[in-house]
């Protein structure tokens, strides 16, 4: 008994955390990590938590002053999992009515993912932390399907909105012309097939230019590119090059508390960086 009621109490507390931290509009990575380790469980089902890397992805993913994120890591390194499950499913309760569009390798990936949010959200879990988020019913085009639907205060969307909070589409999908995003988060584009010939690779760079990033916000819009390398002229390889991301490389996954990456920013970046020169290791999790 004793147990349990330490184990709950340890709950209330991180729900509290999240709510004080939303009432305060402030989305952090201890934020993200307490909103996953209360909704997401592994494949044995105990809560998730993050390893050095995710850390260090968190920090850059709750970091609004960076307006073009690119991720690149190895695989079975939890991109989507932090990205997607863990970052978007506690952001969309912090900012409901923000719109976010997803690409992914495939219509029936991106629809997963899709999927995968709106499960969340109509958890008891997630209703627990974000009461008053709740679905738009009301007329006005706002749907409710596996591939877009919509979140308000109250299921009530404010005057003159437009957008879907989450919209997914597949790499090729021609429907996203026309909408607008406030981020749009590229998961994994990039797989074999569609990485092995140059014209494949040219084809998933126009789309990634002229209806994906495209659709993000003037201004005040982010992207965040999330996926693993396969080709030395592939996308990333190419954002890497053109300049304007703040760019995360892990090469390798590590089993201790450091973490290893690369990363760089665009020549004008005006801000703190993270991490120590080339050559260095970054610093342990406690101090990033």
């Amino acid at each position: 008994m004793q147990a349990e009621r330490v184990y709950l109490e340890q709950i209330q507390t991180l729900r509290a955390a999240i709510q004080r931290d939303k009432a305060k509009g402030s989305l952090t990575p201890e934020t993200i990590a307490a909103y996953a380790l209360l909704t997401i469980t592994d494949d044995d089902g105990l809560p998730i938590t993050p390893a050095a890397h995710h850390w260090l992805w968190l920090r850059l993913l709750c970091d609004e002053r960076i307006k073009k994120l690119l991720i690149i890591a190895p695989p079975e390194s939890a991109k989507t999992t932090w990205t997607i499950s863990a970052y978007l499913g506690c952001r969309i309760g912090f900012f409901p009515e923000q719109s976010i569009i997803i690409g992914s390798v495939s219509g029936p990936v991106a629809e997963k993912r899709s999927i995968g949010l709106r499960t969340a959200v109509e958890t008891s879990e997630w209703k627990e932390l974000f009461p008053e988020i709740l679905q738009i019913r009301a007329a006005g085009g706002f749907k409710w399907e596996t591939h877009e639907w919509s979140l308000a205060p109250q299921g009530k969307p404010r005057p003159g909105r437009l957008h879907p909070t989450i919209a997914a589409y597949g790499t090729g999908s021609e429907q996203v012309i026309g909408s607008r995003a406030d981020l749009v988060v590229a998961d994994d584009l990039l797989d074999f097939e569609n990485s092995r010939t140059s014209h494949q690779r040219e084809l998933v760079e126009t789309w990634l230019h002229t209806s994906l990033l495209s659709r993000r916000k003037a201004r005040t819009g982010r992207v965040i590119m999330i996926g693993t390398a396969w080709h030395f002229d592939d996308i990333y390889s190419k954002a890497r090059k053109e300049g304007g991301w703040v760019v995360c490389h892990l090469p390798l996954l590590s089993e201790s508390n450091k973490v290893i990456a690369n990363i760089s920013y665009p020549d004008n970046w005006p801000f703190e960086t993270i991490g120590e020169p080339v050559g260095t290791a970054m610093p342990e999790k406690g101090t990033l």
